[in-house]
C-alpha cells in the first residue's frame, strides 16, 4: 500500500521526539458563550460522537480503551508481538488506512534501531513496530505510538487520553494541573513547542501558555535512538 507523504514527516517526528469542562450555563448568555469557547479549540471528544442531542444514549467508543502510556495503549505494552498488536488494533478501529510493511533500516537509510522496522496508521494514530528497542531484541514487537496531530476538525480514532483524562485538545493548564512535574519545552531549531510527562511518554504543543493546546502524544521509543 503506497504511504501517504505525511508518514516520512512522522518519522522524523518520532526521532525528535525520543531525543527530547465545561458546564452549560444558568441562562442563554452562558450557554452561548461555553458554546463558542468550545467551538475555539480542537476537540479530542467531538459532542457528536459523545452523547447525542436531546438524547440519552451515550455512544460506546471502543477506542477510549487504548488508553496512552508510558508502557503502551491500554493493555497493549511495549514489547508486545507485532501481530497480536496488530490484529487487536485491528479489531478495535478496523482496517488500517497505511501500512508500510517490514523495511530493511539500513536499505530505507532510516534511523531506526535494528534491523527492520513497520509503521501502521489508522488516522492519526501511528504505530511503530521494530525488532529493537528497550522493550525487547531480536523479536517483531510494538515499540512506539504517535496520537495526532489530528488530520481533520476532529481527531480519528477520538478518545484515546491518558489514565487522568489528558488528551489532544487539552490545555498546557490542564497538563500541568493533572501532571504537576511536567515539563514544557520552548520551541527550537529541531522542533517546536513540546511537553515531557515521564519516560517514555511526551508530546507536542500548540505554544507553551497555559491556553495553548496538547496536538499530540508520543509514547515508547521509536526511530532516532
Amino acid at each position: 500500500m503506497t504511504m501517504r507523504r505525511t508518514l516520512p514527516v512522522l518519522v522524523a517526528a518520532l526521532a525528535l521526539a525520543s531525543c527530547s469542562s465545561t458546564s452549560p450555563g444558568a441562562d442563554s448568555t452562558s450557554s452561548a458563550a461555553t458554546t463558542s469557547a468550545v467551538a475555539s479549540t480542537t476537540s479530542a471528544r467531538p459532542a457528536s460522537t459523545t452523547t447525542a442531542a436531546a438524547s440519552t444514549t451515550t455512544t460506546t467508543n471502543p477506542a477510549a480503551a487504548l488508553e496512552l502510556s508510558s508502557s503502551g495503549l491500554g493493555e497493549l505494552l511495549f514489547g508486545d508481538d507485532s501481530e497480536g498488536v496488530f490484529a487487536t488494533l485491528t479489531t478495535i478501529l478496523g482496517e488500517a488506512d497505511e501500512d508500510t510493511g517490514w523495511l530493511d533500516t539500513a536499505m530505507e537509510a532510516l534511523a531506526c534501531p535494528g534491523t527492520e522496522v513497520r509503521f501502521v496508521r489508522w488516522h492519526d494514530l501511528t504505530i511503530t513496530f521494530s525488532d529493537e528497542s528497550p522493550y525487547a531484541t531480536g523479536s517483531r514487537h510494538f515499540a512506539a505510538y504517535t496520537y495526532g496531530p489530528a488530520a481533520g476538525d476532529t481527531i480519528e480514532p477520538w478518545g484515546l487520553a491518558t489514565e487522568a483524562g489528558l488528551g489532544v485538545g487539552d490545555t498546557v493548564a490542564d497538563l500541568t494541573e493533572m501532571y504537576p512535574d511536567a515539563v514544557v519545552h520552548l520551541a527550537d531549531e529541531l522542533s517546536g513547542p513540546s511537553f515531557y510527562i515521564e519516560e517514555g511518554l511526551s508530546g507536542f504543543l500548540t505554544g507553551v501558555d497555559p491556553i495553548e493546546e496538547l496536538i499530540s502524544f508520543v509514547g515508547g521509543y521509536g526511530c532516532g535512538e
